[in-house]
């Protein structure tokens, strides 16, 4: 029970960092608990329960006058920047699922089923999976080099609806292909937020709003597709971690967010991944040869 809560703490922590929480707990979960790939990718998307919730008691007045948003028939007092944001949500949602399930089902049910099919060991799988991550922090880590003085004066406020379906569509685009464990969604989601001139708390904000309905369908897919994967861990464990993962988000949010403004993580991923990359080929090199 002690390692799942160690994993829950990290990605409590990990979540307000652009460095891939979920990189980051699999490859812990992999090489250093010698969890299953496929275990470990289920947990990562699970932990991810805790640290929404903490987002959604965070900016809770925001999801509130989002709702309202919703039935103006009911509520009369709804301004225009919360009808932006409601669409906000809607439209990047739309364009995560388009792309955040076709690559949920590759990573998978391709990449991972086929390793374990193939009878390998569990260590051998657990390093390919490792330098997958690797590969996809190091492309986290030139993203954010890239966008690192993009930064413009847009405001959710002053943009027209029209447009606002667009680039939240893009972005939910984007935030899609952090499905994929070392694809930092923080990370790529404001980097494609700045890219469209958004000043950066407006782009921090807008992110993370947008992560409440995608964490919960992507707990809701792995339920239905990732054949239980999860459930080989006692509920009561399940349960714990998620409030572990919630209470440290909580707790940390303002002060990592503050540190993710004022640090480029560019750099750490491409190290991070570098260096598990040193690490894991000869182990692998050796494993085949073997």
């Amino acid at each position: 029970m002690f390692i799942y809560i160690i994993l829950a703490v990290l990605q409590g922590l990990f979540e307000w960092l652009p460095i891939s929480s979920s990189g980051q707990t699999m490859i812990i979960a992999m090489n250093v608990f010698s969890i299953s790939a496929d275990e470990a990718f289920s947990l990562a998307i699970w932990l991810h329960l805790g640290t929404m919730l903490a987002v959604f008691f965070r900016f809770i007045k925001d999801y509130w006058n989002i709702f309202k948003a919703c039935l103006p028939p009911i509520f009369k007092d709804i301004e225009e920047v919360e009808k932006k944001k409601r669409n906000w949500l809607i439209f990047a949602t739309i364009g995560t699922a388009i792309t955040a399930l076709p690559l949920y089902f590759i990573f998978r049910e391709v990449i991972i089923e086929i390793l374990l099919v193939s009878e390998a060991d569990a260590a051998f799988v657990g390093d390919i999976i490792t330098l997958i991550i690797s590969g996809l922090l190091i492309i986290t880590g030139i993203i954010l080099l890239m966008t690192q003085k993009k930064e413009g004066k847009r405001k959710i406020e002053d943009v027209p609806m029209g447009k606002i379906n667009k680039q939240s569509f893009l972005a939910g685009l984007a935030q899609g292909i952090s499905i994929l464990p070392g694809i930092s969604r923080s990370g790529i989601t404001v980097s494609t937020i700045l890219g469209q001139k958004y000043e950066q708390n407006n782009a921090l904000k807008l992110s993370f709003l947008m992560s409440v309905p995608v964490v919960i369908a992507s707990v809701a897919v792995d339920l239905i597709f990732g054949e239980g994967s999860i459930f080989a861990l006692d509920p009561f464990i399940i349960i714990l971690v998620i409030i572990v993962s919630f209470l440290v988000g909580y707790l940390t949010i303002e002060v990592l967010i503050r540190v993710s403004k004022k640090v480029n993580f560019g750099y750490f991923c491409i190290f991070y991944g570098v260096i598990a990359f040193l690490v894991i080929t000869p182990f692998l090199i050796y494993s085949i040869l073997v």
